[in-house]
């Protein structure tokens, strides 16, 4: 995927390699590890037992801590002000950006101030593939999962789809809008079964309208998109005064990039809740910069890979983090003042870089963006869909601006990934 969307970067934090899989995505071939499955009480080491306190237990080495965490049947806080996901080090654990008001200490639980949406009513349509309240909490994948105060919510669904052994598929499904006026996004969360490598929440008004099923699609598809992911569970908390838009007539796009490594079929499917307000309720609007080198040529062996983009307005930078396929060993993206805006070594399921308080990037700032590689296939590898055959040099994140004039506006370069 692109990464992880632009409006939504969060810190990722990879799972360990376990017995049960791994921490999921392209080379772990369905990442049961990093999913959050309570119940499990118990285990001698990493790896014997349940995802969660393998997850848990494998990264934060606090058997006390993740015993009670993993124990619980349903997560603390479902009910209540403390808002629950994977413990940090899981694998797709909840982070937040720009100085929201989630903190997280000592790999202990992440809370949330302001509590749970207020009651209210909602509608659902038909198929239960979208839902809305003013506060009621629907089901699927994220229903632990609550809100800022005053917030109202609504959750996408798709329908599960098949992954072969050794396959790599691309799914989409449109949603019409369940809300049908404007609104700012305060707060997203999703969730996606074992073999994810990404997924986008694409929005438009060609989207407005429900599909019962999925359908393959195209990986290189790309569109204005309100939330995005590289790990099994992610969520994106917006600073105070800053949200998302999503306007009313604009309906909802999920596409999902999914590989089995395994010698099973693997059954695919994501689930997204977004937590929203009025927009009156925010002073400005997050968007995504998404810097992606479309032209990669990467040949045998080690290959360096640049390009380069100059801001066209002054931005504050909440996250930023990369995407490369297989090959991909390396990624380092700084601005031309010499500020790294992230650097990391691995393709799958990079950890993301936050922001607090938001990196100020005056406009004009050169950010130049470079993946390195090992291209054991003796080919050369281009711009495509496939993690397995394909490469991609993408450096994206989340931003606002305080410029009246661009108010929400992405900056994008290649972006037809």
């Amino acid at each position: 995927m692109r990464y992880l969307l632009i409006g939504s970067l969060v810190a990722l934090v990879a799972g360990c390699s376990s017995a049960n899989g791994g921490s999921g995505g392209e080379n772990a071939g369905g990442g049961s590890s990093s999913q959050f499955t309570p119940g499990c009480t118990s285990a001698p080491a990493c790896g014997t037992c349940g995802s969660c306190y393998d997850s848990c237990n494998c990264v934060n080495q606090n058997p006390a801590m993740c015993t009670t965490y993993c124990g619980s049947s349903a997560p603390p806080g479902s009910g209540g002000s403390t808002s629950i996901s994977p413990p940090p080090g899981s694998g797709g654990d909840v982070s937040s950006v720009g100085g929201s008001p989630t903190t997280s200490t000592g790999g202990s639980p992440t809370t949330s101030t302001g509590g749970a949406p207020p009651a209210g009513g909602g509608t659902t349509s038909a198929g239960g593939t979208t839902s809305a309240s003013g506060g009621s909490t629907s089901t699927g994948g994220s229903s632990s999962i609550t809100g800022p105060a005053g917030t109202k919510e609504f959750e996408i669904n798709t329908a599960t789809f098949q992954v072969p052994p050794g396959g790599e598929v691309y799914q989409c499904q449109n949603f019409k809008n369940p809300v049908g006026q404007d609104i700012a996004i305060l707060e997203s969360y999703s969730t996606m079964a074992p073999g994810s490598h990404h997924m986008f929440v694409f929005h438009g008004s060609s989207y407005d309208a429900d599909t019962n099923s999925t359908a393959t699609c195209s990986g290189t598809e790309f569109a204005d998109y309100i939330h995005s992911a590289q790990t099994p569970n992610q969520e994106i908390l917006y600073p105070a005064n800053v949200g998302r838009s999503l306007v009313g007539t604009d309906g909802l796009r999920i596409l999902a990039h999914y590989l089995n490594s395994t010698n099973d079929t693997l059954t695919g499917q994501v689930n997204v809740k977004f937590f929203y307000a009025d927009p009156s309720a925010v002073q400005y609007l997050a968007a995504d910069i998404f810097l992606n080198k479309i032209d990669i040529s990467v040949g045998a062996g080690m290959v360096t890979q640049s390009s380069s983009y100059t801001t066209p307005f002054e931005m504050k930078l909440l996250g930023a983090v990369s995407h490369m396929h297989k090959r991909g060993v390396g990624f380092v993206a700084k601005t031309s003042t010499g500020t790294t805006l992230y650097q990391g070594t691995t393709w799958d399921e990079p950890v993301a870089n936050t922001f607090n308080p938001a990196l100020e990037i005056p406009s004009g700032t050169g950010i130049t963006w470079t993946c390195s590689y090992d291209n054991e296939t003796g080919m050369t590898l281009t711009f495509g869909e496939s993690a397995a055959t394909n490469e991609m040099c993408i450096f994206t994140g989340t931003f606002y601006s305080t410029d009246p004039n661009n108010k929400g506006t992405p900056m994008e370069d290649a972006a037809a990934f």
